[in-house]
């Protein structure tokens, strides 16, 4: 082995790398001793390296982050069906970017984190997430592959706390509403959604012979175009009474095997904008939240908000603000946490709705939907009772149904569960009842209970019934 040799005030290092070419090197020792040291260790990694005992990285440092990426891209993420979802965010952020042209050997946890801080300021910590997710990837993949050597350094970057927000949906009042003003091309397809929990992908690509009505079964087996669900694996969900006629009325007007088709037969497109369609709907229906009133004269862009529909002016230009009603900014997916959110208020139990949902995970259920549930941690919290601790509220009741002789009434009782039409009576029903026997009134035992959407025990309202459409509404 070569010896440490010195010029000027800097020590130097001989040594024969992998390959077997001598390599000169500078380095910070300042003794001697210490550069003979540090010789030592760099001449046994060497050794092992070129004995096969541990793997150097090229000297092109493997490559640039851009060039793994791309790969990655190409090889396996276009074979996913998240390709189309993520692939422009990939191109806009990671390709091309700073950190993009780096080589993988001098990509660092600290880089890492930078380049995600410098996100954080314009983007959402889920998406931040999101592109550390693909870097992450991109990098497990390149080592299993061997085209790396080295660890990922990604693993060290801690992910973004994502604020836990619950879903929303549509209330019990607004489901016939809604029913009521959708287009008759697409009103099949919402109750279809409603009744079932199904997402977009998996309506859309539903097949005449995936449904049984006289089993009164659907079996979900793909989404979309591909042949298999989000989950992988088919799955069979119940159709509720109320349902079967919407199915019939779709499987009827349908002239390929699909169920829910385009005007023209085929596949609808996964962009088809269906929250557009609910929205239209939620805004026929007067459910709104307020009123967005804007001045529609060029160049103006004057807007206010304000809670009715009342005629204003631009204080502008003069002219008549146009009123449009604004809705809830919900999605179309929220007609799933609709499903399993009335369920829960209707008293299923969880893990009836974890099976209608397909959550693989009890704890998905749990998380979304627990806090619906008829006394969901009520009856652990009311266990804070102690002797002689009255309630001012509770105090004032007695000491009036003291002075009337009337005997005291509950005066904060627990809600009753909405009663709900889809899946009320496999749910609900109870082990000690016949199967053809109706779901009894919880409360009173011995008393029927006429059952609506809207939870009002009165069997006037019904829904909106499904009809034969002669004249398709205008595509949206």
């Amino acid at each position: 082995m070569a010896q440490p040799y010195r010029r000027g005030n800097r020590w130097y290092l001989k040594y024969k790398d992998a390959s077997g070419r001598w390599q000169d090197r500078v380095c910070d020792a300042r003794t001697k001793g210490d550069a003979v040291l540090l010789l030592r260790e760099i001449q046994v990694a060497e050794d092992r390296a070129r004995n096969g005992l541990d793997k150097r990285p090229p000297r092109d440092g493997g490559g640039t982050v851009d060039a793994m990426v791309t790969w990655w891209v190409e090889k396996f993420l276009s074979k996913r069906a998240s390709y189309s979802q993520c692939i422009g965010t990939i191109r806009k952020h990671i390709i091309g970017s700073p950190l993009g042209a780096r080589r993988l050997v001098d990509v660092t946890p600290g880089r890492v984190e930078a380049f995600l801080e410098e996100k954080t300021a314009d983007f959402s910590a889920e998406t931040v997430n999101h592109l550390r997710g693909y870097l992450g990837r991109a990098f497990n993949m390149a080592i299993r592959t061997q085209c790396f050597v080295g660890t990922n350094p990604v693993t060290s970057v801690p992910k973004r706390k994502v604020p836990h927000r619950l879903p929303d949906y549509l209330r019990p009042e607004e489901i016939v509403p809604v029913l009521a003003n959708v287009p008759d091309r697409w009103r099949c397809l919402f109750a279809a959604a409603l009744y079932t929990g199904m997402r977009k992908g998996e309506l859309l690509g539903l097949r005449k012979t995936d449904v049984d009505l006289e089993a009164r079964l659907i079996t979900i087996r793909r989404s979309h175009d591909r042949d298999t669900t989000k989950g992988g694996h088919a799955d069979a969900v119940p159709i509720a009474a109320e349902l079967a006629p919407y199915l019939e009325v779709a499987m009827a007007e349908s002239k390929t095997d699909l169920v829910f088709p385009s005007r023209d037969g085929r596949l609808l497109s996964r962009r088809v904008q269906l929250e557009q369609v609910l929205r239209r709907a939620l805004r026929r229906a007067n459910i709104l939240t307020g009123w967005r009133h804007t001045c529609r004269r060029k160049d103006c862009g004057h807007v206010e908000h304000a809670p009715d529909a009342e005629i204003r002016w631009c204080p502008k230009c003069k002219m008549k603000l146009w009123p449009v009603g604004q809705v809830r900014p919900i999605r179309f997916h929220h007609i799933r946490h609709t499903t399993a959110s009335l369920l829960m208020m209707a008293g299923a139990d969880l893990p009836a709705v974890q099976r209608i949902m397909r959550h693989t995970d009890p704890r998905i259920t749990t998380e979304f939907y627990g806090h619906l549930a008829p006394g969901y941690l009520r009856g652990a919290i009311d266990r804070l009772a102690f002797e002689g601790s009255a309630a001012p509220a509770e105090e004032a009741t007695r000491a009036a149904a003291g002075a009337t002789g009337d005997p005291p009434s509950d005066p904060d009782p627990l809600p009753d569960p909405i009663p709900l039409r889809p899946f009320a009576a496999p749910v609900l029903q109870t082990s000690d009842s016949p199967d053809d026997e109706p779901p009894r009134d919880p409360r009173k035992p011995g008393r029927l209970r006429a059952i609506s959407w809207s939870g009002r025990e009165d069997s006037n309202l019904r829904h909106p019934a499904p009809k034969t459409m002669t004249a398709p509404s205008q595509a949206v």
